[in-house]
């Protein structure tokens, strides 16, 4: 069940490491830098844009340098304060419109068709539960007709592999104990429950076609979907290397940019990004 205080505490605590982990490492560059490739188009001067679960604000500050005029929502009142300082930080308090502390299940607040573009980045519906539904109709609810909504979610297939390449992490006691870690489970519903080895709530972990069929069902049109990192993923030391040479990390940011939409690529990363157009019947 969708339980938002555990979320909202979690997220608290968390504090800092939101803002941070996207920065922490070559690898999380790179994961950042696809996520704002797939914004390309959908932001920008004279775009009103709602970042809904926006964290500590690291995107935000993108769509605003881009010079949109951004609102900021999340559950957790710490990663609000963190925004708030970070869009100071910035000198870019002129182009956001408001900071919220809500739900994004429950945007009551807001009105209907307000914004351009509806970005939910960060794997906040992966949270949602019973109430997915809830929320991706609220993301549609809030953005204009013909605007886009935009959204990334943990993969389940993505994670998986990830782990495979991931330093410091004992593989063997990971897939030695499958019903422990509930992979089977993970794999066969996408549902995590809550679990002594994980820090996080109970989240629910998607693949491209469930994704997909999700947005259809919202009534989104043009519907394109990604993979974060891509060709990457896994690869965290490898992709260390790679940023040290300037014509190497250009080569493999290049290739990132050209692959990362491919059907064939769609459940290889650790992030689903997917968009979708609200038709202007809608």
């Amino acid at each position: 069940m969708y339980n938002p205080e555990q979320i909202k505490n979690f997220y608290n605590n968390y504090g800092m490491r939101e803002w941070e982990r996207l920065d922490l490492t070559a690898y999380d560059r790179i994961n950042y830098h696809l996520h704002r490739h797939f914004l390309q188009g959908h932001i920008g001067k004279d775009k009103k844009v709602l970042d809904a679960g926006c964290g500590a604000g690291r995107f935000s500050i993108a769509i605003a340098q881009s010079g949109s005029e951004v609102t900021l929502l999340d559950i957790s009142d710490e990663q609000i304060n963190i925004a708030r300082n970070k869009i100071l930080e910035s000198g870019l308090s002129s182009r956001v419109s408001n900071f919220i502390v809500g739900d994004l299940c429950e945007m009551s607040m807001i009105e209907d068709e307000t914004f351009d573009t509806t970005v939910c980045y960060g794997a906040a519906l992966n949270y949602l539960l019973d109430n997915l539904s809830k929320g991706v109709s609220e993301l549609v609810r809030v953005t204009k007709r013909g605007g886009t909504i935009l959204i990334s979610v943990n993969s389940k297939w993505g994670v998986i592999h990830s782990l495979l390449g991931r330093e410091n992490f004992d593989i063997l006691d990971f897939f030695g104990r499958p019903d422990y870690w509930y992979i089977d489970k993970v794999v066969d519903t996408g549902e995590l429950p809550q679990h002594p080895g994980v820090s996080h709530p109970p989240r629910h972990f998607f693949d491209a076609k469930e994704i997909r069929e999700i947005l259809h069902k919202a009534g989104l049109k043009h519907i394109v979907l990604g993979s974060s990192p891509c060709l990457t993923a896994g690869f965290r030391s490898k992709v260390e290397l790679l940023e040290k040479d300037n014509e190497a990390w250009k080569t493999i940011i290049r290739l990132e940019e050209k692959s990362y939409c491919l059907p064939t690529m769609l459940d290889y990363g650790e992030f689903l990004l997917a968009k979708g157009v609200k038709e202007k019947e809608w």
